[in-house]
Protein backbone atom coordinates (compact mmCIF):
# COMPACT_ATOMS: atom_id res chain seq x y z
CA UNK A 1 0.00 0.00 0.00
CA UNK A 2 2.82 2.42 0.89
CA UNK A 3 4.59 1.64 -2.38
CA UNK A 4 1.41 2.39 -4.39
CA UNK A 5 0.96 5.68 -2.50
CA UNK A 6 4.58 6.63 -3.27
CA UNK A 7 4.00 6.06 -7.00
CA UNK A 8 0.80 8.07 -6.89
CA UNK A 9 2.59 10.99 -5.22
CA UNK A 10 5.40 10.80 -7.80
CA UNK A 11 2.91 10.85 -10.69
CA UNK A 12 1.08 13.84 -9.18
CA UNK A 13 4.36 15.75 -8.75
CA UNK A 14 5.32 15.07 -12.38
CA UNK A 15 1.90 16.13 -13.66
CA UNK A 16 1.95 19.31 -11.56
CA UNK A 17 5.44 20.10 -12.88
CA UNK A 18 4.33 20.03 -16.51
CA UNK A 19 1.14 22.03 -15.98
CA UNK A 20 1.09 25.21 -18.05
CA UNK A 21 2.32 28.35 -16.31
CA UNK A 22 -0.30 30.89 -15.37
CA UNK A 23 -0.25 34.45 -16.60
CA UNK A 24 1.27 37.07 -14.32
CA UNK A 25 -1.93 39.10 -14.36
CA UNK A 26 -5.58 38.18 -14.55
CA UNK A 27 -6.84 39.03 -17.04
CA UNK A 28 -3.87 38.75 -19.39
CA UNK A 29 -2.78 42.19 -20.59
CA UNK A 30 0.03 42.43 -23.13
CA UNK A 31 0.64 44.46 -26.24
CA UNK A 32 2.32 47.35 -28.01
CA UNK A 33 2.36 50.91 -26.68
CA UNK A 34 3.22 54.06 -28.64
CA UNK A 35 2.86 57.57 -27.30
CA UNK A 36 4.27 60.91 -26.19
CA UNK A 37 5.46 62.60 -23.01
CA UNK A 38 3.05 65.41 -22.15
CA UNK A 39 5.01 66.87 -19.26
CA UNK A 40 8.43 66.25 -17.77
CA UNK A 41 8.91 65.52 -14.08
CA UNK A 42 10.79 68.77 -13.38
CA UNK A 43 7.72 70.76 -14.47
CA UNK A 44 4.78 68.61 -13.34
CA UNK A 45 6.20 66.67 -10.39
CA UNK A 46 5.98 63.43 -12.37
CA UNK A 47 6.64 62.50 -15.99
CA UNK A 48 3.23 62.27 -17.69
CA UNK A 49 2.68 60.11 -20.77
CA UNK A 50 -0.26 59.22 -23.02
CA UNK A 51 -0.12 56.39 -25.53
CA UNK A 52 -2.12 54.10 -27.78
CA UNK A 53 -2.35 50.44 -26.75
CA UNK A 54 -2.84 47.56 -29.19
CA UNK A 55 -2.80 43.98 -27.99
CA UNK A 56 -4.46 41.42 -25.77
CA UNK A 57 -6.65 42.40 -22.84
CA UNK A 58 -8.52 39.48 -21.34
CA UNK A 59 -10.39 37.46 -23.95
CA UNK A 60 -9.90 40.13 -26.62
CA UNK A 61 -6.77 39.37 -28.65
CA UNK A 62 -7.15 42.60 -30.66
CA UNK A 63 -7.95 45.20 -28.01
CA UNK A 64 -7.38 48.90 -28.67
CA UNK A 65 -7.22 51.67 -26.14
CA UNK A 66 -5.28 54.45 -24.52
CA UNK A 67 -2.74 54.38 -21.73
CA UNK A 68 -2.07 57.25 -19.32
CA UNK A 69 0.94 57.15 -16.99
CA UNK A 70 2.33 59.51 -14.35
CA UNK A 71 5.69 58.23 -13.12
CA UNK A 72 8.43 59.50 -10.82
CA UNK A 73 12.12 58.78 -11.21
CA UNK A 74 15.54 59.79 -9.96
CA UNK A 75 17.30 62.50 -12.04
CA UNK A 76 17.91 61.44 -15.63
CA UNK A 77 21.23 59.58 -15.78
CA UNK A 78 24.37 60.47 -17.69
CA UNK A 79 25.21 58.38 -20.80
CA UNK A 80 25.66 54.68 -20.05
CA UNK A 81 24.24 55.21 -16.54
CA UNK A 82 20.98 54.07 -14.93
CA UNK A 83 18.41 55.89 -12.80
CA UNK A 84 15.63 54.33 -10.73
CA UNK A 85 11.93 54.65 -11.44
CA UNK A 86 10.55 55.33 -7.96
CA UNK A 87 6.78 55.06 -8.39
CA UNK A 88 3.73 56.16 -10.28
CA UNK A 89 0.26 55.32 -11.48
CA UNK A 90 -1.12 54.03 -14.79
CA UNK A 91 -4.46 53.42 -16.48
CA UNK A 92 -5.48 51.51 -19.61
CA UNK A 93 -8.85 52.51 -21.07
CA UNK A 94 -10.06 50.19 -23.85
CA UNK A 95 -12.36 51.32 -26.64
CA UNK A 96 -14.77 48.62 -25.42
CA UNK A 97 -15.19 50.63 -22.20
CA UNK A 98 -13.23 48.25 -20.00
CA UNK A 99 -10.68 49.94 -17.73
CA UNK A 100 -7.59 48.66 -15.92
CA UNK A 101 -5.41 50.65 -13.54
CA UNK A 102 -2.58 50.24 -11.11
CA UNK A 103 0.70 51.49 -9.78
CA UNK A 104 4.26 51.55 -11.07
CA UNK A 105 6.25 49.84 -8.33
CA UNK A 106 9.84 50.10 -9.62
CA UNK A 107 11.98 50.19 -12.73
CA UNK A 108 14.98 51.70 -14.46
CA UNK A 109 15.92 54.32 -17.04
CA UNK A 110 19.17 53.53 -18.86
CA UNK A 111 20.74 56.39 -20.86
CA UNK A 112 21.71 54.91 -24.25
CA UNK A 113 24.09 57.83 -24.91
CA UNK A 114 22.12 59.18 -27.88
CA UNK A 115 19.40 61.12 -26.04
CA UNK A 116 17.27 57.96 -25.78
CA UNK A 117 16.57 55.87 -22.71
CA UNK A 118 15.85 52.17 -22.29
CA UNK A 119 12.88 52.02 -19.92
CA UNK A 120 11.83 49.04 -17.81
CA UNK A 121 8.88 49.56 -15.45
CA UNK A 122 7.22 47.07 -13.13
CA UNK A 123 3.44 47.51 -13.06
CA UNK A 124 0.97 46.23 -10.48
CA UNK A 125 -2.65 45.76 -11.61
CA UNK A 126 -4.96 46.97 -8.82
CA UNK A 127 -8.24 47.77 -10.62
CA UNK A 128 -9.96 45.58 -13.21
CA UNK A 129 -7.86 42.56 -12.30
CA UNK A 130 -4.87 41.43 -10.27
CA UNK A 131 -1.23 40.69 -10.88
CA UNK A 132 1.92 42.14 -12.37
CA UNK A 133 3.17 43.21 -15.78
CA UNK A 134 6.30 44.82 -17.20
CA UNK A 135 6.66 47.72 -19.62
CA UNK A 136 9.87 47.72 -21.67
CA UNK A 137 10.60 50.30 -24.32
CA UNK A 138 12.46 53.36 -25.52
CA UNK A 139 11.98 56.97 -24.48
CA UNK A 140 13.28 59.27 -27.24
CA UNK A 141 14.22 62.83 -26.28
CA UNK A 142 15.45 63.63 -29.83
CA UNK A 143 11.94 64.67 -30.86
CA UNK A 144 9.46 67.16 -29.48
CA UNK A 145 7.41 66.08 -27.79
CA UNK A 146 9.51 63.15 -26.57
CA UNK A 147 8.13 59.78 -27.71
CA UNK A 148 7.79 56.46 -25.95
CA UNK A 149 7.38 53.09 -27.68
CA UNK A 150 7.49 49.61 -26.24
CA UNK A 151 5.47 46.69 -25.03
CA UNK A 152 3.62 45.51 -21.98
CA UNK A 153 4.35 41.87 -21.24
CA UNK A 154 3.65 39.29 -18.57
Amino acid sequence: MTRRLSWLVLVLVVIAGVAPMRASSLPVIQGQVSGIELCQQSVCGSAIFVAVFSGQAGASAHALGTVAVAVTHDPLPDPEETAAITGGVWQLQLLSGRRFAGIVTAGTLFNNGDNTYHVVADMLLTSGGIGTMTFEGTLNHNTFPPTIVGQISQ
